[in-house]
């Protein structure tokens, strides 16, 4: 019967596959291939005179609501899925006056730039710098 082949087969293959997804790490040629991309860190430096509200989080995570002073540093390590689809991002806040909301770490647009991903806030938004020395761009423009 063709059905039951077929049917066994699919079962075979998609165990297999869900084995080799759900592992961490894959082998080829004797050397571990990882099932996780790089890790990473994301910190945020706070270098107005006010306050800073954070709040990040990502599908799966929340990080929680921190209150960074002036040089206050905020930042956590992660490790870039497969797919190549991390994303993080954080809402930012003064007192009570929404600064905005950002993705702080977008895997298809930081992957390449950084893997020591570190953003200062400053007086009109969001900057971010890569391991290569070169001046920082503003990413984000705070909403107020």
């Amino acid at each position: 019967n063709f059905l039951t082949i077929f049917y066994s087969m699919f079962i075979i293959i998609s165990t297999v596959l869900i084995s080799l997804i759900g592992s961490e790490t894959l082998q080829h040629d004797g050397k571990v291939i990882p099932m996780k991309g790089p890790l990473t860190m994301v910190v945020i430096h706070n270098n107005n005179d006010y306050l800073l509200g954070v709040h990040c989080k990502s599908r799966d995570d929340d990080h929680g609501f921190y209150i960074l002073k002036k040089g206050g540093l905020y930042g956590w390590m992660f490790y870039v899925n497969f797919l190549n689809s991390t994303l993080y991002f954080c809402g930012f806040s003064q007192g009570q006056v929404k600064k905005g909301v950002f993705d702080i770490y977008k895997a298809v647009r930081d992957s390449s730039r950084c893997r020591n991903c570190t953003w200062e806030a400053k007086k009109d938004g969001i900057y971010g710098y890569s391991e290569i020395p070169q001046k920082a761009p503003l990413f984000y423009k705070w909403l107020m």
